[in-house]
């Protein structure tokens, strides 16, 4: 359990903005002690301005100090030097597309603790897609189906994600591509898993059979194809996006 804060340290800057490549090593920031610095980009290696930055004390609760990343992609957190002990750093992004607004946690390239005295480099890298360090979860969202009178091995049922008309690019403007995944069932719910966040227009394929998908919060309408738009269905974390759907003949 933390124990009630004696500093709270705030920084504060600007908004998000993905910008260029910076392939210039020696605008790198470098480690100093009482501080926490590092980059932000993306997985093209572009640059990003604008992620939130925190650098937050392991046991005092509410004991932490926050930055935005520069023009460059860079940032820096002057630590204090108390209370002693160790300190973790996470980053986030806002971005609004699809009518959404979505919440991203960034990937970071060290997650081991640090104490100011040392002080500490960490770099974050925007991932739309693969399993979180340490955790079961996945950066991309998640595809969830119920079945509604159907008599189909759900397992041996492939969703084909298609880029919407229009589309060319995901929500970090890296390029939309086809997506083919099998359903899996993960404790009880069917679901695909991992779908880096875009627009997307979804069918489900069996041999033999044609089956239909109907948004389970918005049904009345059954179709082979479906548009997909993630957002926040169910009792969902701060940073996971889904969509769900009735599966039908």
């Amino acid at each position: 359990m933390k124990i009630q804060p004696v500093i709270t340290t705030l920084l504060f800057a600007s908004s998000l903005c993905s910008c260029k490549k910076d392939d210039s090593a020696t605008h790198r920031p470098s480690v100093k002690q009482n501080m926490v610095t590092g980059k932000i980009s993306d997985t093209r290696g572009n640059i990003i301005q604008g992620a939130e930055i925190v650098s937050e004390h392991t046991v005092w609760y509410g004991t932490y100090a926050k930055s935005t990343s520069d023009a460059g992609g860079n940032y820096k957190i002057n630590i204090p030097a108390e209370p002693a002990g160790s300190w973790s750093a996470k980053a986030q992004i806002s971005k609004t597309a699809y009518g959404q607004t979505y919440i991203f946690d960034l990937a970071a390239d060290k997650t081991d603790p640090y104490s100011a005295k040392e002080g500490a480099e960490r770099n974050f890298v925007w991932k739309l897609s693969g399993k979180r360090s340490g955790s079961d979860t996945y950066y991309g969202a998640h595809v969830d189906l119920y079945q509604f009178g159907i008599d189909v091995p759900m397992n041996e049922i492939k969703l084909i994600f298609t880029p919407s008309p229009g589309e060319t690019t995901l929500i970090d403007g890296s390029p939309a591509v086809a997506i083919e995944r099998n359903i899996e069932d993960v404790a009880g719910t069917f679901m695909v898993k991992d779908i880096p966040i875009g627009k997307y227009s979804v069918k489900a394929m069996y041999p033999g059979k044609t089956l239909l998908l109907d948004y389970r919060h918005n049904s009345g309408n059954p179709e082979i194809n479906k548009t997909v738009v993630f957002g926040k269905y169910g009792y969902l974390a701060a940073t996971e996006y889904n969509i769900t759907f009735w599966l039908s003949e």
